[in-house]
């Protein structure tokens, strides 16, 4: 019998979808920025604060991926230690999974303490005054929750993958 690809979810791959589009407004931007620089003599100031908006979200939408795919930060040496143990191994990267969503949380709470300051005061981008300012720091929010929450979501699926595993032998 042939075997059917099970295709991901939209929402599993959001994060990519936006990386890559985002990336690719930057590139453009910054392209655009450097031909009018150096063939027009002028440059347009919007453009790269606009692309540095745009690197932000890139990198906390990347931060959120790595949560998904398990490339977050962690203490790899010492769990590689431990590999020829692989209870203590598999702990020791629990710990660590544990850790960076506990992390994530704390530090989404924190950058959404300081967004509603800079919202509350009303401050704008420079060069792109109709842009609020808080949008930027909106990204890290988004950013860190996705982390622990893609986080939590791996370790579920694990979880449910064992014990479909464990079940079947």
């Amino acid at each position: 019998m042939e075997q059917t690809e099970k295709k991901e979810p939209f929402y599993n791959q959001i994060e990519k979808y936006i990386i890559v589009c985002m990336f690719l407004v930057m590139t453009v931007i910054i392209a655009l920025n450097v031909v009018t620089r150096f063939v027009f003599n002028f440059t347009l100031s919007w453009g790269e604060q606009l692309a540095r908006l745009l690197l932000v979200w890139t990198s906390f939408a990347g931060i959120s991926w790595a949560g998904k795919i398990n490339a977050h930060m962690r203490v790899t040496a010492l769990s590689l230690a431990f590999k020829k143990n692989p209870k203590v191994f598999e702990a020791v990267y629990l710990a660590g999974d544990v850790i960076a969503a506990g992390y994530g949380i704390y530090m989404s709470y924190e950058i959404f303490q300081l967004m509603n300051l800079i919202r509350n005061q009303g401050q704008v981008l420079s060069a792109l005054p109709f842009v609020p300012k808080w949008i930027m720091y909106l990204a890290g929010v988004l950013g860190m929750a996705g982390m622990s929450i893609r986080i939590i979501q791996r370790r579920v699926g694990e979880f449910m993958n064992t014990g479909k595993e464990g079940a079947e032998v």
